[in-house]
């Protein structure tokens, strides 16, 4: 095992060991609101508010395990690209030198199963390579727009019917409004045509 392949095995055990604090964390977050609404139903508000602190940082604890997971997540991700990029250079130089032999003898077969061998490695490669654009894509957050995040936090919101509290530039809100009664004005007007033609 390589020096590179130790630290890539050490980053993906310290990312799922920061998987479980925030999990701990969130458990932790959940049994203090428990705790809250026992304190509130005895009256007792000041001991509800101290749990309400404790909760309150555990969440925030816990997210910022998260945030720091997924940060450890892209780094190994890359560490691994790296890896798999040495492995193929290793391979690629192989099959170069037997190249050179083969050249050199000019036997024909030899050659035609060294190129063979030399695209499946590119084959092999650019699968590799895939894997882990994906897998980065998918693991760091720093690059996902904000925008998006916003967007499907709201949408959230709205499917479990509460409000998030975001604030919204004012220009935007009117465009919304304004684009959202534009479509249900032509969903209206189709549905007359169809039922005019029925």
């Amino acid at each position: 095992m390589s020096t590179m392949e130790k630290h890539l095995f050490n980053l993906k055990f310290a990312a799922k060991e920061l998987g479980r604090s925030a999990k701990k964390c969130e458990k932790e977050e959940k049994a203090e609101k428990a705790k809250i609404k026992k304190a509130i139903q005895k009256g007792n508000t000041e001991v509800a508010r101290i749990h309400a602190e404790n909760a309150i940082r555990q969440k925030n604890q816990g997210v910022n395990f998260l945030r720091l997971s997924a940060r450890v997540d892209a780094v190994a991700a890359r560490v691994q690209t790296a890896v798999t990029m040495g492995k193929v250079t290793k391979s690629l130089a192989g099959v170069v030198k037997s190249m050179d032999v083969a050249l050199r003898s000019m036997n024909l077969e030899k050659i035609s199963a060294l190129m063979d061998k030399f695209e499946h490695q590119f084959e092999t490669l650019d699968v590799q390579t895939q894997q882990m654009e994906d897998t980065m894509s998918n693991t760091t957050t720093l690059t996902t727009p904000q925008g998006q995040v916003d967007l499907l936090l709201q949408e959230m919101a709205d499917e479990a019917g509460l409000d998030l509290n975001m604030e919204l530039p004012q220009g935007q809100t009117g465009s919304v409004a304004t684009v959202a009664s534009a479509e249900q004005d032509e969903l209206s007007q189709r549905l007359a045509r169809l039922r005019d033609q029925v």
